[in-house]
């Protein structure tokens, strides 16, 4: 029950978190995982399969996983449909 409750708190935590530093990933050179997730609203996990099957492009430094935003940019314009639609 304890661990149920500092999840919790955690994930609201999390959201506070996402919502403050939004503003401030689009002034950012080079995002880690977490921020590339929120930048791009979806999950670590997607992140995660995203640059397993290498359709993102990332960087490894050590065991960390680093984007440049610009090249998250591009893979955005890139991944762009006819309809607007994002396909990430």
């Amino acid at each position: 029950m304890l661990n149920k409750h500092n999840s919790e708190k955690e994930s609201v935590k999390s959201t506070e978190m996402n919502s403050t530093d939004l503003s401030t990933l689009y002034h950012k050179p080079v995002l880690n995982r977490e921020e590339a997730s929120i930048f791009l609203g979806v999950s670590i996990r997607h992140i995660d399969n995203l640059v397993r099957r290498m359709d993102i492009p990332f960087s490894r430094t050590g065991r960390r996983i680093l984007f440049r935003r610009k090249d998250i940019d591009k893979y955005l314009e890139s991944n762009n449909s006819e309809e607007g639609f994002i396909c990430v």
